[in-house]
Formats: structure tokens, C-alpha cells, sequence
């Protein structure tokens, strides 16, 4: 994706015109670019974050995150499964040290699943990696449930004008 004497933004101005692709590719993509999942049911910082920072700061991360963007949103992508905590921590890293290892990102991007497998997918993997607690799950479930019902209303109507 990065060409040699382009900017970022501009090699990725190229990309936001194409259409999305429609199975899993790997892409490089910028901080600029990237965003946390706005329906994370996790409210407050995982508490091993520390932890994880001084990793990245050592290492680099250590599995590659999975992106995906919303075809009726922002031109923005933004974390598929979890990695909330990494991005934030790559932002961190950016900024305390200017090393490029920790603003362009190494991504597969993976189609828009709909929003409801999206939360659904942010809720498990929380749940694999840190337990959240029971107010963020409870959020999580109802959160869940009005995007259920939404999606069911608009199909309830879709059903009944034909």
C-alpha cells in the first residue's frame, strides 16, 4: 500500500476511492486512519495495560490486528476483533517516542460483518482476553439487544411494504 515518495494519506486517498475488498487482505494502514470500535463494551482502561505498553515498547505487537469499515460510515477503519487496548497503546507509543513502527500499522482487513456480529465479536473477544466487568457485559448485552431489535424492525417493515 505504501509507495515509495507518497505520504500515507496519500496512498490511502487512492484506497478510500476503490470499493471495499470483499475478503481478507493485508493492509498497512496509519493511526490517521484507525479508530477504536465506538460500541466497545469495555468502559474503562484494561487493566493490563502496563503490561501490554512495555510489551509493545519491547516487541511490537505480537499478532497482527484485524480491521474492517462500515460501508455507510466514516472512511475511517476501524478494529474488528478487540485490539481497542493496542491502538490506544500505539497512540501512546507515537507520541512518546515519533518511532514509525508504532504509527503505521500492520492490518487484515476483514469485510463489514453488519453491526451486530461487530459488537458481538468486540464482547467475546473482552471476554477471552480480560473479563470485563459486569456492568460493561450487562451495557454489552443490552447494546446488543436494541441493535437486534433495530435490525429486526427495519426487516419487519422492509416485509410488510411488499
Amino acid at each position: 500500500m505504501l509507495q515509495q515518495g507518497k505520504s500515507s494519506a496519500q496512498v490511502f486517498d487512492t484506497v478510500n476511492s476503490a470499493p471495499l475488498p470483499v475478503s481478507e487482505i493485508a493492509m498497512v494502514l496509519t493511526l490517521d486512519y484507525l479508530r477504536t470500535n465506538p460500541d466497545n463494551p469495555r468502559k474503562g482502561r484494561n487493566p493490563r495495560f502496563d503490561e501490554i505498553k512495555a510489551s509493545v515498547r519491547a516487541c511490537g505487537l505480537d499478532s497482527i490486528p484485524k480491521v474492517t469499515r462500515d460501508p455507510d460510515g466514516e472512511d475511517i477503519y476501524i478494529f474488528s476483533d478487540g485490539s481497542n487496548t493496542r491502538y490506544q497503546i500505539l497512540c501512546e507509543l507515537w507520541q512518546e517516542t515519533g518511532d514509525e513502527q508504532f504509527y503505521r500499522v500492520h492490518t487484515i482487513f476483514k469485510p463489514w460483518p453488519g453491526r451486530l456480529k461487530y459488537l458481538v465479536g468486540h464482547q467475546a473477544e473482552n471476554e477471552v482476553r480480560v473479563d470485563l466487568t459486569y456492568i460493561e457485559k450487562a451495557f454489552g448485552v443490552h447494546k446488543a439487544r436494541v441493535i437486534y431489535e433495530e435490525q429486526l424492525g427495519r426487516t419487519y417493515h422492509t416485509a410488510r411494504a411488499f
